[in-house]
């Protein structure tokens, strides 16, 4: 029994390894060619030389586009992907980079109690990304990624009820400092 969990826990960690990869992957192909769309057989090569099973990898390319984190389409015959939006954040959040510059990232929001499952997503994506409430409505980050929000805030349309800002100085280090006094 413990060597049927360690192998079903090793291939859950071979899928969380391939989904990033693909996510990261799709996201720096991308962005080289501003948001342009790659070729799905080549980045499938790529992958699949990194270890990864072809009809894995193909599976959780399907599985991202039914989710609507990759979208594709044909060009010349071929197909091709890119990430959405949506695939953008979800990188975002599982990116394991926390690297810090000496600024802070702060969001203040006023959402609206008809909104509240937008605000509830809100704070969710926040929390995930590295930010941390300083009182309800305002959370801050010290990490670079962060800087990213404005992805969230589009994705759900929430840029007229939010502000982010990235500052060098504030009155209140000393109580961000505290709140993030575990990761910095």
């Amino acid at each position: 029994m413990n060597r049927r969990k360690a192998n079903e826990k090793k291939n859950r960690e071979k899928v969380i390894n391939l989904s990033l990869a693909i996510l990261e992957g799709v996201f720096r192909i991308g962005e080289g060619a501003f948001d342009a769309f790659i070729d799905q057989k080549s980045f499938y090569k790529k992958l699949h030389q990194e270890d990864f099973a072809s009809n894995l990898i193909s599976n959780r390319i399907r599985d991202f586009i039914n989710r609507g984190y990759i979208e594709a389409r044909e060009e010349n015959g071929r197909n091709s992907i890119r990430l959405t939006r949506k695939g953008k954040i979800k990188r975002l959040e599982k990116t394991s980079d926390c690297s810090v510059d000496g600024k802070w990232r702060m969001v203040s929001f006023d959402i609206p109690e008809k909104n509240k499952t937008l605000r509830v997503k809100l704070t969710r994506t926040l929390r995930r990304i590295g930010y941390r409430a300083v009182q309800k409505s305002l959370w801050a980050c010290p990490f670079v990624k962060a800087q990213e929000i404005d992805l969230v805030l589009k994705e759900l349309s929430l840029e007229r009820y939010a502000a982010n800002f990235v500052v060098d100085k504030t009155d209140i280090e000393k109580h961000l400092l505290e709140i993030f006094d575990d990761v910095l």
